[in-house]
């Protein structure tokens, strides 16, 4: 195959590729629109995925296999120290007779004070095991028929969204849906073009986020913490304004010209 045609090829699958990425996105609204429709009880919303250790541990040595050592670092670095950094939200619904619900905020020493004043060290629990963890903790002192824990992310939505912002989601959201919650994607956006940034240095390429955003994985799976970036791509300009100004005045000019010597 010539360098042209398999460089044509490659373009085409690209180009699919994203129309299956904003279909995905449509989808999500539409669903989400569905969900939040009055009837529909709490709850009866369908969590996401949140990675396990052994996901996290595969995922670290393909990294390190594709000579991706940044991702392998960070995905070490998550495996030893957790996922929770001070600042981080987790909520906790206990049910008795009565439901309640509290926000747990992680302390310094990464910790969080829980019922009966019962403190919980988190360092080195991942999202995926923070559950088990607080419920085992939790029912030692409170006689409960259910505990939820929803661990939260906050993160920046960034770039060609309609109301870009810092958000906290639920971890086990898809990026999707995290990209609606920042009112969507503009006009001008390339959603092939997003990446992930994290203190101001790419995180996640082009190409990771796009395979992440067509696979329909979470927050957590792509591995996003406290105070990362999506930032949302936009399509490219083969006109900059000063240009299309130029432009627009020379045949501007170019009509009068021939208007005169008619």
């Amino acid at each position: 195959m010539s360098e042209s045609l398999r460089a044509a090829t490659q373009a085409a699958a690209r180009r699919r590729q994203g129309r299956v990425i904003r279909f995905t996105i449509v989808l999500s609204t539409m669903v989400a629109a569905l969900v939040s429709m009055p009837g529909t009880a709490p709850g009866q919303q369908v969590a996401g995925v949140l990675a396990s250790r052994d996901e996290l541990t595969a995922a670290a040595a393909q990294a390190e296999r594709s000579q991706n050592p940044m991702l392998a670092a960070a995905i070490r670095q998550r495996l030893r120290d957790g996922d929770f950094q001070v600042g981080d939200k987790i909520l906790l619904s206990v049910y008795t007779d009565a439901a309640r619900t509290d926000t747990l905020v992680v302390r310094e020493g990464r910790v969080i004070d829980l019922p009966a004043k019962a403190v919980l060290p988190l360092t080195g629990v991942l999202r995926s095991e923070v559950k088990d963890r607080v419920t085992a903790e939790v029912l030692k002192y409170v006689k409960a028929d259910r505990v939820d824990v929803t661990p939260l992310t906050r993160i920046g939505v960034l770039g060609e969204v309609a109301r870009p912002g810092y958000f906290a989601f639920r971890s086990d959201v898809p990026i999707t849906d995290a990209i609606m919650q920042a009112g969507g994607p503009t006009l001008s956006a390339d959603i092939d073009r997003t990446v992930v940034k994290r203190a101001n240095r790419e995180y996640r390429s082009a190409d990771e986020t796009r395979q992440a955003v067509a696979k329909g994985l979470t927050l957590d799976q792509l591995g996003l913490s406290a105070g990362d970036e999506l930032v949302v791509g936009r399509q490219r300009q083969f006109f900059n304004p000063g240009m299309t100004a130029a432009v627009g005045l020379l045949a501007s000019l170019t009509a009068i010209f021939f208007a005169a010597h008619r």
